[in-house]
């Protein structure tokens, strides 16, 4: 008995010591993950707000042949999470230099910025331009709760030192894979100003 008493004390102690195994050097943080997450909350609750009463009609309504209609828009972001997702896990392959917390903040505040600015122009590349996949505003909602509940339980579980890899990409200059993370919520509310603009034309479906 007292033998087994003490094998199940030196395991309570084991678990115990396991859940809070102190943080590595660029390791998200709680308070990392909440942020993350408030923000992916935030940006899938504006996104919604502007399709969940859309009709059909309004649902593909295209102001001219150049730009895209809301399902198309949605499409984009649907299909951009998760190459967004994949390019965080990745970074463990690029270069491990972590950086002050103010640094870190400081590109947030500047992707955020950047992607916020409808003045700069991009053209997506081809693996997430639309193709016509949801016939539906609702179809659409249903499959991006999915995702973004997908993407959410990544920010929750992943153990990678995320915030300490960092990569040059493009215009946005040195990121690291948390601030990929925090570029999926900055790239949604980047679209629903896009979505702002389409159902702002004056020949918008009633």
């Amino acid at each position: 008995m007292k033998k087994y008493l003490s094998t199940m004390m030196l395991m309570i102690v084991w678990i115990i010591g396991s859940s809070f195994s102190p943080l590595k050097e660029g390791d998200l943080t709680k308070e990392d993950r909440k942020y993350i997450n408030n923000y992916l909350k935030q940006s899938q609750k504006e996104l919604f707000s502007r399709i969940k009463s859309l009709s059909e009609d309004q649902w593909t309504f295209k102001a001219n042949e150049t730009t895209w209609s809301p399902a198309e828009i949605c499409e984009h972001i649907f299909k951009t999470e998760a190459t967004l997702v994949g390019r965080a896990d990745a970074m463990d392959t690029t270069t491990f230099k972590p950086q002050t917390e103010a640094y870190v903040k400081e590109r947030v505040d500047f992707i955020i910025s950047f992607l916020q600015n409808r003045e700069r122009k991009f053209n997506a590349p081809e693996h997430i331009q639309p193709e016509g996949q949801f016939a539906t505003a609702k179809d659409f909602i249903t499959s991006f709760k999915k995702k973004r509940s997908e993407t959410m339980d990544y920010v929750n579980t992943v153990e990678k030192p995320l915030k300490g890899y960092y990569k040059e990409f493009g215009p946005l200059g040195e990121i690291s894979g948390y601030h990929w993370l925090v570029f999926i919520s900055a790239h949604t509310q980047r679209h629903i100003q896009q979505l702002d603009e389409v159902l702002a034309n004056p020949n918008f479906p009633i």
